[in-house]
């Protein structure tokens, strides 16, 4: 849309910068060393209430509102609240802009009434927040101290029964001892950034030798989700048709990508992979098909950057080598492997699995008994009650993210997986009991924790006990002897032992998911081979600024002349062409755009005169791309701007309900100019494509 109206005239030349706590310093730069002639568009979350920036900001609006991660500890869940700020927030925001500067204003998107009753400072986040890396990082700075007592004395303490929570769900996820001690697994974790849970998860990753797939899971549950669907009860009342055709909508998209697999897991993994196959080995193009492409470019960017520094963070905690078994072509045997890949998910996120209660036909959890599954999962159909998604389950058990009692991303796992992998790292005898001695291969119960537990043959226990028994024997040799770089790159029984455990659960899980009904799932090895730099936010501003294009032109001993967009004059052709764009723009050589344009624009070409073209073919009759031409170095060019597929019909009828001639796209001219008024109506139609709304 921005794009739209800079090109049109009716914006000056601009750039947009985007904020947010995970970006690069690249960002940063950007915005500091910006042109001072050049509007500045910053898009930040709340960390620029603590980034010092020295950059002048004119007008400034204020959304009045954040995105809070708050712990539940009614759920051991993690909510992310969409609250108004506080009035010191508020102040700390309007620090930012430059009060000397004539006309300068502050916008706050927020009530009158809504202002007078918010709070006047912020809650400390350390009493709101998810406390587990904080738990761990205080053991190594008081070993022999209780983590309960060591937070009382912090400046905003957190609530007891939030810290004791967390304690509890890092010693059932080994990160430590029952005696509150640091284990192998936690002092590893200290060197990855990511919370605990996602940590355990990267460990299995490499232990099952799948790990690209598990750290592009990973990435993208720390990112934000391109294909997520809203959910708040209260808002139900709101929902028009609209609303719900374009939800439906996505969910369609969530569901082809899941490919009938029972996974949200599997959508991050598919949706990665087509990012990346459509590059290219390139970088993303420039040219802009619609809002949802530019959005996921950015997340995907995101997500690859994400992935590059956990790869960096599993070097430097040595759990990832350079060579020998631990290597990264080693550590990928298996990730083309769908099967072994949710047996790691299910070691990983535990324990956070669920299971489906025939019974009284409901989900049931370690933490609650009633859970429900969110709209955004691909195991419930749109607007589907539960008791229908549920006949389609090929097994009671599923390994979800949780948003209070909502299931945000679930997968249907096996119950061999459970049985191998859930639960405590070292199972007792105990916990094994037979009720009948009678029978040689009598059912007997095995209790993986205090929730979960299963009744199986006893040859089938006295399999899974030994097989845990020698998975979790590696578990803790990887873990206690990662940095041992010549036992891993010399010791042949570890080598074997790593690769035939992880080849032989394959073959295993292979079939134990081919006997509970799940289709063979599309191939996933395509691992990212290029390492993408984080600009492609950047590098779509050089479509809104044409001001260096200008100085270069110009001599370096004259000074150039003030540039103002609203002074530059607009002229648009249609070319026809009987290609797709990629074609179009891959075959087309200086020589031929010359020949078919150069000799019309050419003469009336000039900085204060842009020539636009607009590319459109016949059999359908559509609209398919548009660029701008300019003369670099004495050759034609074509700089595309956007590209996708408008029917001519619908700008016929924006002619008409606009009282504008309509042009004749009969094909008949190779090249013809049209009227300017007809141009911006085209252009906007581009620009405010909707990728859910218009089919392609």
């Amino acid at each position: 849309m921005l794009l739209s109206h800079c090109l049109t005239g009716n914006l000056q030349e601009m750039s947009i910068f985007v904020l947010h706590e995970n970006m690069k310093m690249d960002y940063i730069d950007a915005l500091v060393k910006a042109r001072c002639n050049t509007v500045k568009v910053v898009l930040t979350t709340a960390i620029i209430e603590s980034l010092p920036l020295k950059v002048p900001f004119k007008y400034q609006i204020d959304s009045a509102c954040r995105v809070t991660p708050m712990y539940d500890s009614t759920n051991y869940s993690i909510e992310d609240r969409y609250e108004w700020v506080a009035k010191d927030c508020l102040a700390r925001r309007e620090l930012l802009l430059n009060t000397e500067a004539p006309g300068s204003q502050c916008f706050r998107l927020i009530f009158k009434e809504r202002y007078e009753s918010v709070p006047e400072t912020s809650l400390p986040p350390l009493q709101t927040m998810y406390l587990d890396r904080i738990c761990l990082l205080v053991k190594f700075l008081a070993p022999h101290k209780i983590i309960g007592e060591y937070l009382h004395f912090t400046i905003s303490p957190p609530p007891l029964i939030n810290v004791h929570h967390i304690v509890q769900i890092l010693k059932k996820i080994d990160v430590l001892d029952e005696y509150e001690d640091v284990t192998w697994l936690g002092a590893r974790l200290l060197d990855i950034p990511v919370p605990c849970q996602l940590g355990r998860l990267l460990v299995f990753g490499i232990l099952l030798q799948c790990l690209d797939p598990i750290l592009t899971i990973v990435s993208s549950l720390m990112s934000p989700d391109p294909l997520s669907i809203p959910y708040n009860e209260d808002l139900d009342h709101l929902w028009d048709r609209f609303t719900i055709f374009i939800q439906n909508r996505i969910k369609n998209e969530r569901a082809r990508l899941a490919d009938n697999q029972f996974s949200d897991h599997f959508i991050f993994v598919r949706l990665f992979q087509e990012w990346q196959s459509g590059l290219n080995h390139k970088l993303p193009p420039l040219h802009l098909t619609d809002e949802y492409d530019f959005v996921l470019n950015g997340v995907m960017e995101q997500l690859s950057n994400t992935r590059n520094e956990l790869v960096s963070s599993l070097r430097a905690a040595n759990l990832v080598h350079g060579r020998g078994q631990l290597s990264m072509q080693n550590l990928n045997l298996m990730s083309g492997n769908w099967h072994v890949v949710k047996a790691a998910l299910t070691g990983g996120m535990y324990p956070n699995i669920c299971a489906v209660d025939v019974g009284a036909n409901c989900l049931k959890s370690v933490w609650c008994s009633g859970v429900h599954l969110h709209p955004n999962t691909v195991l419930r159909d749109f607007l589907e009650p539960f008791n229908t998604s549920a006949l389609n389950f090929r097994s009671p058990w599923i390994l979800c993210n949780k948003q209070r009692s909502h299931i945000l991303y679930a997968t249907v796992v096996v119950p061999l997986a459970v049985a191998l992998f859930a639960g405590p790292t070292k199972l007792r005898l105990s916990q094994i009991s037979d009720t009948q001695t009678n029978s040689h291969d009598r059912n007997v119960n095995i209790f993986i924790d205090e929730w979960i537990w299963m009744v199986m043959s006893n040859s089938n226990v006295q399999l899974i006990m030994k097989t845990r028994q020698s998975f979790f024997k590696l578990y803790y040799d990887l873990l206690k002897y990662c940095t041992d770089h010549d036992r891993w790159r010399l010791d042949p029984a570890n080598d074997v032992s790593l690769t035939l455990v992880a080849d032989s659960l394959a073959k295993v899980f292979e079939s134990e998911d081919s006997s509970f009904g799940f289709t063979t799932p599309p191939p996933i090895n395509d691992r990212p081979c290029i390492k993408l730099p984080g600009s492609y936010l950047l590098s779509v501003n050089a479509h809104f600024s044409w001001i260096r294009e200008i100085e270069e032109s110009v001599p370096l001993f004259q000074k150039p002349q003030p540039f103002n967009s609203h002074f530059v004059e607009r002229q648009f052709f249609l070319l026809h062409t009987e290609e797709s764009s990629e074609d179009f723009y891959a075959n087309s050589s200086a020589a031929y755009l010359d020949s078919v344009l150069g000799k019309f624009a050419r003469p009336i070409e000039s900085p204060n005169r842009h020539i636009f073209v607009i590319l459109y073919s016949k059999n359908p009759d559509v609209m398919i791309s548009v660029s701008r031409a300019k003369t670099i170095k004495g050759e034609f060019t074509l700089k595309e701007y956007f590209r996708n597929s408008i029917p001519v019909y619908e700008i016929s009828e924006a002619c008409v309900s606009l009282k504008v001639n309509v042009p004749v796209f009969d094909g008949r001219l190779m090249s013809c100019l049209i009227d300017k008024r007809v141009g911006n109506i085209i252009m906007h139609l581009f620009a405010f494509r909707h990728h859910w709304i218009h089919s392609r």
